[in-house]
């Protein structure tokens, strides 16, 4: 360690020069530094630096004695300590020359195992930067990411910063994504999608302020998605999905494998009837005008009045999970739950469910119920017989956009911001689609094992369908044996029909009818409709008829294994051709890398080398981007200010911009959540009691005992 005479007087050739030389002076002597005066000239040009011991000065007394204080005061770190060092530049040569220098502490000196915890001496080098930001936009937490540099570097010793300088810096990154205000990051973050994939769509609205109000999006695959699939619909509203506390919406469909599909997605701000309907204008200009045939959505009466104003043709299915639960949260009787649980599911006729209902609300004595009059008045959206026929993919519930919001939880957090939010959804939409190449992939390079009697069937079904698709086709094929023919075929003209009944249940029978000259089956059961696979009462016909192939009428194009090949957008083809070469790109790039990382990787020292150049070639590239990027376009609003955040309490039991309250998980009674739950604290205390009086029974049995052991 130089002495104070060899070190006054010392030249340095820059201002940052001086300050590492007295930091690393610093850290090995046991104390921190930070910078105290300076002194410039009138042009701006830096003439004096002075740094100071970290303990220099004291807090002030005001602070101190505050008397209003909330939060506990925080220790005392500084006690007037007079070390320093100064340096002035010297005109002539340039150079930064060491005019004063106090040595002397007025404290100890901190012991060399804790010097990696002194302020100045912790840094987050570029290396670990970059991997911090690159796992926290990912969605690793600020703890697994410290404990991921705590391995790489050999110690929390060894890392030169400590977890509360990797949470400042993922929230330095964080903040310095959004510089120009979230909502106007976001929106220019969908311009650049846009100028990069013209297939890329979005909309927004503002509310009083200039403030963000409705925003929607959608990719080119969720476009052409919707294009193939989109004659089903699903969507629902749900919360707390990022800091702004908006009514998150999730529009989605099923593919060829059954799978959730994305269309699109929204943020509203509000759940009124109007934020519905500028949502599903919006929706069905960016599909290009195509409306679905059936939508599927809850009770709410805001998406009701929408979907009945932009899609007055669809069939809307409320669904029937919620009404159950509704019925159960009513108590209405076992009874009433289970004749309203077949009438969901059943395939009876209109005339049967007139009937039994009439008999089941006698019975149950609620024909006057309010409830169970305004359930019966929508009866042509939930009732199995009303809605027989209508093609719904399998889809009775909302139970797909109960999934998709269980995961996207996954991969968003109340605390996000809107842009971060965004890029969650891209992720959780990536992982959807790379699920769906694999079943594409399973499709194509295998098949399913057929060892039905009626292999003819089976293998042409297994050549056309999904594997999905096929298995559900196969539990029709399986059942078609258990129907017999009720009655000699008799011919209307060009149609031949057939009357079957369930072995051993002669109650149940089933109208099915074949078109000789179209080559068309049609079962009164309408599961191809609703469905689109053939019933094993059509299966029945054909065998009897002795056909040996399945018509091609009994098969629905969007659940067959060349399903993608039957609809196009605009962008399609070129899309999945600018994707294909950005994957081999990808491939490629990664071969030539690994040997490095598999080198890098064995030592510190190659470690923080590869990560410095991996860094400077990164930030190379992304200059390189950026200046390749055309002009942004003028925007239709100019500039968006954020939304209003909502805080929102631990009681808080009722969303906001929302007549509808927020319930108990427990006892489903609004006001209060699970742990303010009264069921559960009297549950609490109902044990408490019961404990105290066994305890109580024990001490006077016990006494009793050594009263009298005789008699006992």
């Amino acid at each position: 360690m130089p002495s104070d005479e060899a070190i006054l007087g010392m030249v340095f050739d820059t201002l940052e020069g001086a300050e590492l030389f007295y930091n690393a002076y610093a850290k090995q002597i046991g104390f921190s530094i930070r910078k105290r005066d300076s002194r410039q000239s009138r042009s701006g040009q830096m003439l004096m630096q002075k740094w100071v011991c970290s303990k220099e000065g004291y807090r002030q007394k005001k602070w101190i004695n505050y008397a209003a204080r909330i939060r506990k005061p925080r220790r005392l770190t500084r006690g007037g300590c007079e070390a320093m060092i100064r340096v002035n530049l010297d005109r002539d040569t340039e150079k930064w020359v060491v005019k004063s220098l106090v040595s002397a502490h007025n404290h100890k000196l901190v012991p060399s195992k804790y010097v990696h915890l002194l302020r100045s001496h912790r840094e987050i080098k570029e290396g670990d930067e970059a991997l911090i930001e690159s796992l926290s936009t990912v969605g690793v937490s600020t703890r697994h990411i410290t404990e991921i540099c705590k391995e790489q570097h050999g110690g929390y010793q060894n890392m030169g910063f400590i977890p509360k300088d990797v949470e400042n810096k993922v929230q330095a990154i964080r903040m310095n994504k959004i510089k120009g205000g979230d909502a106007n990051t976001t929106i220019g973050y969908f311009e650049g999608r846009v100028q990069a994939d013209s297939s890329f769509s979005f909309d927004y609205t503002l509310k009083e302020g200039n403030k963000l109000g409705n925003l929607f999006w959608a990719d080119s695959t969720s476009r052409s998605d919707y294009a193939l699939f989109g004659d089903v619909l699903a969507f629902d509203a749900c919360y707390r999905r990022q800091k702004y506390n908006n009514p998150l919406v999730m529009l989605i469909g099923v593919n060829h494998h059954h799978q959730t599909v994305m269309f699109g997605c929204a943020f509203l701000k509000d759940e009124k009837s109007e934020s519905y309907i500028w949502l599903l204008d919006t929706f069905v200009k960016c599909m290009g005008g195509k409306k679905p045939l059936s939508v599927i959505t809850d009770g709410d009466k805001a998406m009701r009045q929408a979907i009945s104003q932009v899609l007055p043709k669809a069939a809307h299915r409320l669904c029937s999970w919620h009404i159950d639960r509704n019925a159960g949260e009513l108590r209405l009787g076992l009874m009433f739950l289970q004749g309203l649980n077949k009438f969901m599911k059943s395939r009876i006729s209109v005339e049967e469910f007139e009937e039994s209902w009439q008999h089941l609300v006698t019975e149950t004595k609620l024909d006057q119920h309010p409830w169970v009059k305004g359930l019966y008045a929508d009866r042509h959206m939930w009732c199995e017989a009303y809605l027989k026929g209508k093609f719904f993919g399998g889809m009775a519930t909302t139970s797909r956009c109960e999934g998709m919001n269980s995961t996207i939880n996954k991969y968003v957090d109340k605390k996000l911001t809107l842009f971060e939010f965004v890029k969650r959804y891209e992720r959780m939409v990536d992982k959807l689609r790379f699920n769906e190449s694999k079943d594409d992939f399973r499709a194509f390079n295998s098949k399913s094992v057929c060892s039905h009697v009626l292999r003819g069937y089976e293998k042409q079904a297994e050549e056309l369908y999904t594997p999905t698709m096929f298995e559900l086709f196969k539990e029709e094929l399986n059942g078609e044996t258990s129907y017999l023919l009720s009655e000699p075929m008799r011919k209307e003209g060009e149609f031949e029909i057939f009357k079957l009944h369930q072995w051993s249940k002669s109650s149940r029978v089933r109208i099915v009818e074949y078109d000789t000259k179209e080559d068309k089956v049609i079962c009164s059961c309408s599961l191809f409709e609703s469905m689109g696979i053939p019933c094993r009462h059509i299966l029945n016909v054909i065998k009897l008829r002795g056909m040996h192939a399945i018509p091609q009428s009994c098969f629905k194009l969007r659940w067959t294994k060349k399903a993608k090949g039957l609809g196009s957008t605009d962008a399609g083809p070129s899309l999945l051709d600018n994707k294909l070469v950005e994957t081999m790109r990808r491939g490629a790039l990664v071969a030539k890398s690994y040997k490095i990382f598999q080198m890098a990787s064995q030592s510190g020292v190659c470690f923080d080398k590869a990560s410095t150049e991996l860094t400077r070639l990164s930030s190379g590239i992304e200059k390189l981007m950026n200046e390749s990027m055309p002009p942004p376009v003028k925007r239709k609003y100019g500039d968006v200010r954020d939304p209003d955040i909502v805080k929102t309490k631990g009681t808080a039991c009722v969303a906001p911009n929302s007549k509808k309250p927020r319930k108990c998980s427990k006892c489903r009674q609004p006001d209060h959540n699970k742990t303010r739950c009264p069921r559960g604290m009297y549950k609490f205390f109902l044990i408490f009691d019961c404990l105290g009086e066994c305890i109580i029974l024990s001490f006077l049995v016990l006494f009793s005992w050594q009263s009298n052991p005789v008699q006992h």
